[in-house]
């Protein structure tokens, strides 16, 4: 994955076991990536407690869900969902799309 997010203009600075809100806000984040399918909460929950933390940041959630579950993650704030179904090339354009659109 962190090819994938090179090809897209993104750095892979931390990767991180668990979502850690107050690494978050302390570290300051210009974009953060979350795969959905591995938190202990609630993704929407997740995303919506990363917007707090890092308002400013790129948020993009990467998921097997699609259709409503996508929906509720943009609502909650992510930047872009992301099928973990697309291909390198698919992630890689739809990285680049949300990052034109969200500068």
């Amino acid at each position: 994955m962190s090819d994938v997010l090179a090809r897209a203009e993104l750095r892979v600075v931390r990767v991180a076991p668990t979502l850690d809100v107050d690494d978050i806000r302390a570290t300051h984040p210009e974009a953060l990536f979350v795969d959905t399918d591995f938190l202990e909460i609630d993704p929407a929950d997740a995303v919506s407690a990363m917007r707090a933390a890092a308002p400013r940041a790129f948020i993009c959630a990467y998921t097997e869900g699609e259709g409503p579950r996508a929906d509720r993650l943009r609502f909650a704030g992510a930047n872009c969902v992301v099928s973990k179904r697309s291909g390198a090339r698919e992630i890689t354009a739809a990285l680049r799309s949300a990052l034109a659109t969200a500068s």
